[in-house]
């Protein structure tokens, strides 16, 4: 028995097996063709009601006629079924019922599998809608022949899939009429009515046509006197003549021991199992001979897989044996394209060599060392996949700051690089005139230069970690991020808060005082200055201490002068957006809208929350400034001032003659009073001044009139009540005063006296002390 009968024998065991173990477990699927007699639903099955989609009942409920219709094929039902009638009130049970086309006549001796086309063909009738089932050894798949062509009767051809054996009789092919299911649960019917057996729709591949029995370009490296090479369908040889070199087939090699140094080929005679043929055009060949190229050096690719579909591919070959002496007089061929050696390092054992290949686009690629002696004979021969390019999606990160969309000039970002698979990496490459790359550990760090404008994409080079020495640092393709960026400075808030407190300030807030030259008013305290330095305060950005990888600083600066009662002076506050760039000369802001001594000047600086302008501006706080400056311009610690005073309801305290109510009196009174760190003057003072006492013709109990002009002296209990230490302040008061009569009106009584009570005053011209 031919090893393909064994192996339709066994399948079709398996599948006998397969719809046994099927049958005892109640196939849950039953399919007939159109127009069929009368099937059976099965010993211990009835139908619990009518049949749909065509399908009648017969035999009491036990058997199922197909629909008549060839509208139906491929139409599917369910029929509810149980052991007998009286079970039907709680069945459960289910069948699906197919209707499937007339089963196909595909003659035998037309089936012709072409396993490297990955399709196959026959001839027959009724093959329209007809499917094919194929398997290999990692993969199934199905295809239907839509539209067979007329052609001595109907022929069809079937797609499959790669891997198939191309040994006859051992694809495993299966078909299937129009409109039918595959599977463990289905049970198929013919016309008749009659359970088709296993084997029904197995379909063996009398011929296979092979397109090739070795890899294209294939050659054998003789170097140590044995050589292999891999067979495309070893499973469809029986056997091999290689003339005068010993050859065999071990596994799935062809394994040739050359009994010559001087081999420059070897012819090797196929034979082929019965049913195969080497397809030449339209011929074919069922002992066809290969002529196989000898190398005679080994030589491999180190550098691991080339890149396809990349401008200036390049790849480092080792090349040993007798060959690396003479390299010099080596060529190398992808194909029968010529490739330049770029660059090359000996060793004791063989020699490393870099080749340009230029843009690669076959899945693999052959390399051919030529001896220039002998340029027609290959010395040395090595195969390597390629690889589609890798992702190039790199991100930069300054520290704190991930995935910025541009590359800073004013600073170095991170460069993160997609890690690769093996003993592969990419470095960022630097472009001249738009960026630079530098290493720190085992990061790379990137720069742009300061002159480019516009966008440019990050450059990778591909390298591998198994080169070393000379060609260590070689890229192996020179790849482009998809992803442009634009190059512009990086713009940081720089730490104005935290400087403010050291020596060098970024920004700071300063007046110049008399005999104490320019003084530095500190963030956090309340500078108190002479009121005369007022015209002498300003605000100093610092440009020249500004480090150039915080960028330009976007700044809110905040000016307001406020009275010692607090309310604002409109002309000197100040709202602005300063820019602030690194510079050689500092900006001054100056102080403006002081008016009167104690009148406070409050500084404000913040960054703006600007997005389009910071990196990292969520991270800005709005809710208050980042450094504060506030400074009293005055220093007076008493003051003395002159105010008119206009006393109402005063009690003047003498004789019995000169005592009584003095309903109005008018004066002019010095008082000297403290002045607290806010300019505010205290509350009780020393007092002294000219009265007029009694303007109103007051008259004491014994009728002596109460008019006259007194000194007074004493103490006073002041309190403002409009345009404070202002000259039209105005204060209500109450008074202590000791009197003495200078305008002689006391009529011969005591010329002194104790005058107690309240007025109102109004101005306020004087001095502090």
């Amino acid at each position: 028995m031919s090893p393909w009968s064994v192996r339709a024998a066994l399948v079709s065991g398996l599948l006998a097996c397969v719809v046994a173990f099927s049958r005892g477990a109640r196939a849950d699927t039953l399919q007939a063709p159109y127009g069929g007699k009368s099937i059976p639903l099965g010993d211990d099955r009835v139908a619990c009601a009518a049949a749909s989609g065509g399908w009648t009942l017969d035999g009491g409920g036990r058997s199922l006629k197909p629909p008549d219709a060839p509208s139906a094929v491929g139409t599917s039902v369910e029929l509810k079924v149980a052991a007998n009638m009286t079970g039907c009130g709680s069945a459960s049970r289910a069948l699906k019922l197919v209707t499937i086309g007339r089963a196909p006549g595909i003659e035998p001796a037309s089936v012709v599998l072409f396993p490297d086309l990955a399709r196959v063909e026959a001839r027959g009738h009724h093959l329209t809608g007809v499917a094919v089932i194929w398997r290999s050894n990692t993969t199934s798949g199905t295809d239907v022949c839509q539209e067979p062509k007329l052609d001595a009767g109907e022929h069809c051809t079937w797609n499959i899939g790669h891997g198939v054996s191309a040994s006859p009789g051992s694809a495993v092919l299966t078909f299937l009429p129009p409109g039918a299911q595959a599977g463990a649960d289905v049970t198929t019917f013919d016309l008749d009515g009659k359970q088709l057996p296993p084997d029904a729709f197995s379909l063996t591949a009398q011929h296979v046509v092979l397109a090739n029995l070795l890899p294209p370009d294939a050659s054998i490296d003789l170097s140590t006197g044995r050589g292999e090479v891999a067979l495309t369908h070893p499973e469809a040889v029986a056997g091999v003549d290689c003339g005068a070199a010993r050859c065999e087939i071990v596994k799935n090699d062809l394994i040739v021991r050359s009994l010559s140094s001087n081999v420059s080929s070897v012819d090797v005679k196929f034979r082929l199992l019965p049913g195969v043929a080497l397809g030449k055009g339209t011929t074919l060949d069922t002992t066809p001979i290969a002529h196989l190229g000898v190398v005679h050096c080994p030589m491999s690719v180190l550098s691991g897989a080339p890149l396809r579909g990349v401008d200036n591919t390049r790849a480092v070959v080792r090349i040993e044996g007798r060959c690396a002496s003479e390299l010099p007089n080596l060529h190398f061929f992808v194909g029968s394209d010529a490739v330049n050696v770029l660059e090359s390092e000996s060793d004791s054992t063989g020699a490393n060599v870099l080749l340009a290949l230029g843009n690669v686009q076959g899945s693999a690629l052959s390399l051919t060392a030529v001896h220039s002696d002998a340029p027609g004979v290959a010395v040395a021969v090595a195969r390597v996949d390629t690889e589609s390019a890798p992702q190039t999606s790199a991100s930069l990160e300054i520290p704190g700051h991930r995935n910025l969309s541009f590359i800073p000039n004013n600073r170095s970002a991170i460069v993160h690089v997609p890690k690769l698979a093996g003993r592969m990496r990419l470095v960022p490459l630097p472009v001249e005139g738009v960026y630079t790359v530098s290493r720190q550990g085992d990061e790379y760090l990137v720069t742009g230069d300061p002159n480019a404008a516009g966008l440019a994409a990050l450059r990778f080079g591909l390298r591998s970690e198994a080169l070393s020495g000379a060609l260590a640092n070689t890229d192996l393709a020179v790849l482009q991020s998809p992803l442009q960026r634009s190059v512009h400075e990086a713009n940081l808030p720089v730490p104005i808060g935290g400087s403010a407190l050291g020596p060098n300030p970024i920004v700071e807030f300063s007046c110049g005082v008399a005999g104490r030259g320019t003084v530095r008013v500190m963030p956090g305290v309340t500078e108190h200055l002479p009121f005369e330095s007022r015209d002498n305060c300003r605000v100093i950005f610092h440009r020249e201490r500004l480090p150039p990888e915080y960028g330009t600083q976007k700044l809110n600066l905040d000016i307001e002068v406020l009275d010692s009662d607090g309310a604002s002076r409109g002309e000197g506050h100040v709202a602005e957006t300063i820019v602030l760039r690194p510079g050689g000369t500092p900006l001054f802001a100056w102080i403006q809208g002081v008016k009167a001594p104690f009148d406070r000047v409050v500084v404000k600086i913040s960054h703006a929350a600007d997005e389009a302008h910071y990196v990292g501006a969520l991270e800005i706080q709005t809710g208050a400034p980042e450094v504060k400056w506030t400074t009293v311009l005055g220093t007076g610690h008493a003051r003395l001032y002159a105010t008119t005073t206009i006393p109402t309801g005063l009690y003047r305290f003498g004789d019995k003659q000169h005592s009584g109510v003095l309903s109005l009196s008018f004066g002019v009174v010095s008082r000297l009073t403290w002045l607290g760190s806010d300019g505010h003057e205290g509350f009780l003072g020393l007092e002294g001044g000219i009265m007029a006492i009694g303007l109103t013709n007051d008259q004491s109990a014994t009728g002596q009139s109460l008019t006259q002009v007194g000194a007074v002296t004493g103490l006073g209990i002041s309190v403002p009540i409009a345009n404070r230490s202002t000259p039209t302040q105005a204060a209500i008061n109450l008074h202590g005063w000791f009197e003495v009569d200078i305008s002689h009106s006391s009529g011969g009584g005591r010329p002194t006296a104790f005058i107690f009570g309240p007025s109102i005053s109004i101005g306020n011209v004087g001095a502090n002390l």
